[in-house]
């Protein structure tokens, strides 16, 4: 056991002085020392900064901002972010000291045995079940997820679409839903445009993407639901839908889309039916994918293209996206059309082609049926070619009414595997080698590149879903998203630190040099950090030493998708996207907790330090020195002390070091007692064995994902469901 004493700020108080008051951020007397040395630590830096400044250039000492803020600053993209912010002098040091010899402005406890408070909140911790997701899972709390219909409305729906039940089956046609819709007034052209515009999307989408796409259509793209509906693949999205009072239409052709083959044939015979049958009703329309995030909207264009007069080789027909790396090619991902002889034609002869060769991508067909409509126009002959499966190419087919389709600029809408967008771009369309695949891929690009939309919770809504249930929202401020995070304050964030930089991890340092091992534990005790603290995991970079050296997103290495109902997760670039910080302030994130566990080398005593300041002020900060505690209970003590601080519990940003782990005979056995505990050999504190079963959920991709650079990085290269176990 540890006996424990309570040592005043060293440098204030005697060395010899004892108290007996136990660790709390109510204690009076420390309150008034932490005054006091904090004073210090703001003086003693000031004038650091004050000496080092040579030049007017350089930030003054009021304007230096916490190490933290370069990961703000700078995302994984940007280099030269971080030299200019040497250059101007603008980040304070790291705040901890590798030894306690310098630390001389900390409350500081010994400590030899736990306080009553850790224990108690280690103990505190229910047990989770990871093979059985909740019923509320943590996107729902974290998100505010808009209310749900009463059951009159979403039964209503889901008749609709004909589904009787969930263990009903499909009875009605999609396209006599279609009709129904149009019937019921329920779906009209929106004014400005004359056109409807729908999507298409199964589950993989709309579990995470149903909101923002309905929101990015209204405020950005300018069609309202009244105006655009969403045809779902599969009963989840169906549902789900309905349950949240969206227009949308059931495919109810194929029953299994977990397939690839019938996931691509039901997501182009879908494109192509309604395509088809809206021409048919003489309704023009707009299409826009799932996977295209839109930032400008189109309606200019589409206005300019619904003007256009009937001379069939100004591209008045039909309206395609192309390639950023190849104008010349349609990109359907986003197309327009108006309902003329010309395209009804044009989408007959793509819906005969695929019946002929199911196996060829919708891609290909309408793109290359595009190119034989303009070679007739100009009276050339075209051939097929490319990948149309085993038979091959079919016979080309004859055009009674060709056309020369419109294209927008490879710029307007970007669509590329690597997107880079300009001034002109109105929408980024992230594309993967073999297309449909990857949709978590496809997200965290767009994430990363900072186009990803992130719904918002109407601030009207009477009740949302929180971790405990629907509750009244009391202030319409009380919304949320995927970024915004107003009026909640268990709307919180967990990210990797070190001295090095925020949300880095390197792989250069010799002890952990080609070393996987080391990140890969560290993972699974930041994500039981988070779990534990109700926090959203932000994922960290990855400095990669190897040939190809460089920043990687960690998400090309690591597999989280069996903790994705459990633990919340953002994208690398989290920190610096602004649409994450906080509104109507200066500072993107006001409050934050700077928190360490450092190995003294020479004396192997362990420190864990702790900081909370409130923007560039310093609001709290404590060490506890630990002189006499084993190797197994270091996880313990670590996260005991950051769940036991109100202080650190309440500030919106935790960053954590973890250096501690950074010992190869600490992960070795760290690593031999997961293997007994798992073996039933052992027993394990409640967060140790959190972290044991984290860990065993995680897979991993370290060959294929330090292949591919942040800047070569593309969807095709995410581990999400390929991982395997470490």
């Amino acid at each position: 056991m540890f006996s424990f004493t309570s040592l005043g700020s060293i440098g204030i108080l005697p060395s010899d002085h004892t108290s007996s008051t136990t660790p709390s951020d109510n204690n009076h007397e420390r309150s008034k020392l932490l005054g006091e040395s904090s004073m210090m630590w703001n003086i003693q830096h000031d004038g650091a900064a004050v000496r080092s400044s040579s030049s007017t250039s350089r930030a003054t000492s009021e304007e230096r901002v916490p190490h933290w803020r370069v990961a703000v600053d700078c995302s994984a993209y940007s280099l030269d972010c971080f030299s200019r912010g040497q250059r101007e002098n603008r980040y304070l040091p790291y705040p901890f000291p590798p030894t306690m010899s310098t630390m001389h402005d900390f409350q500081t406890d010994i400590l030899r045995e736990f306080p009553k408070e850790w224990v108690q909140r280690l103990q505190s911790q229910p047990v989770t079940n990871y093979s059985h997701p909740p019923e509320l899972t943590i996107q729902n709390v974290h998100n505010l997820y808009p209310t749900v219909v009463g059951h009159d409305e979403y039964q209503k729906c889901m008749e609709f679409t004909g589904i009787q039940g969930a263990a009903g089956g499909p009875t009605k046609s999609a396209s006599n839903q279609l009709d129904e819709i149009l019937a019921s007034g329920r779906l009209s052209m929106e004014p400005d445009t004359n056109m409807v515009a729908f999507t298409i999307s199964d589950y993989t989408y709309s579990q995470d993407m149903l909101h923002d796409m309905f929101q990015m259509m209204e405020h950005v793209v300018g069609f309202s639901p009244r105006h655009f509906f969403l045809v779902a693949i599969d009963v989840g999205t169906v549902e789900m839908a309905c349950r949240h009072g969206y227009p949308v239409l059931f495919w109810n052709e194929s029953t299994d889309n977990t397939n690839e083959g019938l996931l691509r044939d039901a997501v182009a015979n879908t494109k192509l039916f309604f395509s088809f049958e809206l021409i048919n009703r003489g309704i023009d329309f707009f299409f826009s994918e799932m996977d295209v995030w839109w930032m400008k909207s189109p309606k200019t264009s589409l206005k300019a293209f619904q003007d256009l007069g009937a001379d069939q080789t100004t591209g008045n027909h039909l309206y395609f996206s192309s390639h950023q790396n190849n104008p010349g090619a349609a990109n359907i991902g986003v197309y327009a059309a108006k309902s003329t002889d010309h395209t009804k034609e044009y989408f007959q002869i793509c819906i005969d082609l695929l019946k002929q060769r199911p196996e060829t991508h919708d891609q290909l067909v309408m793109h290359q049926v595009v190119k034989l409509y303009s070679n007739a126009l100009h009276n050339q002959s075209f051939e097929f070619w490319g990948n149309w499966g085993e038979k091959g190419p079919p016979p080309t087919p004859s055009v009674k009414l060709p056309f020369q389709a419109r294209f927008w600029g490879p710029h307007d809408i970007v669509a590329d595997e690597r997107p880079m967008p300009t001034l002109e771009t109105m929408a980024i369309h992230t594309l993967c080698h073999v297309p449909l695949l990857n949709p978590h891929g496809k997200k965290m690009i767009a994430r990363e590149i900072g186009v990803y939309y992130g719904f918002v919770t109407d601030p009207s809504l009477k009740n949302v879903l929180h971790k405990d249930g629907p509750v009244p929202v009391q202030k319409t401020s009380d919304m949320a998203g995927y970024y915004a995070r107003a009026g909640s304050s268990y709307r919180r964030y967990l990210v990797l630190d070190s001295p090095l930089r925020t949300n880095l991890y390197s792989t250069s340092p010799a002890h952990v040099y080609h070393k996987p091992l080391f990140f890969q534990w560290i993972v699974a005790v930041l994500l039981t950090l988070a779990k534990w603290s109700d926090r959203i995991f932000i994922l960290p970079q990855i400095f990669m030493a190897h040939n190809d050296a460089g920043s990687y997103f960690s998400w090309n290495m690591m597999d989280y998708s069996k903790l994705n109902d459990f633990i919340d997760t953002r994208e690398c670039n989290f920190l610096s996207n602004p649409k994450s910080w906080t509104k109507d302030d200066d500072w993107p994130f006001v409050s934050a907790a700077v928190t360490a566990f450092l190995l003294d080398e020479e004396s192997n005593n362990a420190t864990i330090y702790s900081q909370v300041t409130n923007r560039s002020e310093i609001m709290y900060q404590h060490a506890w020195e630990i002189r006499a505690l084993s190797e197994r209970n270091m996880l313990d003590a670590f996260a005991a002390s950051l769940l036991s601080s109100d202080s650190i519990q309440d500030a919106e940003l935790l960053m954590v070091n973890p250096d501690f782990m950074l010992r190869q005979h600490f992960i070795h056995r760290l690593g031999h007692r997961s293997r007994l505990y798992r073996a039933g050999k052992t027993e394990v504190g409640n967060f140790e064995r959190d972290v044991f079963e984290i860990y065993e959920l995680l897979g991993w991709c370290w060959k294929e994902g330090s292949q591919h650079s942040v800047s070569r990085t593309s969807a095709s290269h995410s581990c999400y469901t390929k991982g395997r176990r470490g």
